[in-house]
């Protein structure tokens, strides 16, 4: 019997046709088996108890009536502002925040900063007014008191300084 085997098993095996052929039978096989089996043996199932036959409280119709809920006119708070216990903030605040005393050249260097416009920032190169810049050019049309200086080029910003005063420059979306 052990040696008929054997001789089976080398035919089926000898054409690789012909062995996918039975293994691809044998798949389709053990699928249909394994369905007969299901169809047979359903899964047990949970059966609830009898439904009541008398209803303990009726439901009540509605009446539609109106209920008027008062909005406040303004908002209480923003709801884009950051919270600071929740987000902290971390370091120095930047010192591109105006003063808060009288500078006499504040508003020298502010309105010479109004006619500059960032239009694109590429790794260590800012392009501002059409013109390209990098870290350390002086602007032109800067006031006579003191240049605005590049210091640093990064992201979406370009940091200019003038004196102890610095100043950044975004990109507007």
């Amino acid at each position: 019997m052990k040696t008929h085997l054997k001789r089976i098993w080398h035919r089926l095996t000898a054409d690789k046709r012909q062995f996918g052929l039975f293994c691809s039978l044998c798949f389709v096989a053990l699928l249909l088996w394994a369905r007969i089996i299901v169809i047979e043996r359903p899964p047990k199932t949970a059966v609830a108890s009898p439904v009541a036959e008398s209803v303990i409280e009726e439901t009540q119709s509605s009446d539609n009536r109106q209920v008027y809920v008062s909005l406040d006119a303004e908002l209480l708070r923003n709801p884009f502002v950051v919270h600071q216990s929740a987000f902290p903030a971390i370091g120095a605040k930047a010192d591109n925040i105006a003063p808060q005393s009288s500078d006499i050249g504040y508003e020298e260097y502010t309105h010479s900063l109004d006619g500059f416009e960032l239009e694109a920032v590429m790794g260590e190169i800012a392009m501002i007014n059409g013109r390209v810049c990098r870290v350390g050019d002086v602007l032109a049309g800067a006031s006579s008191h003191a240049p605005l200086t590049i210091t640093s080029i990064g992201g979406r910003s370009v940091i200019i300084s003038a004196d102890k005063n610095r100043y950044e420059l975004t990109i507007t979306p």
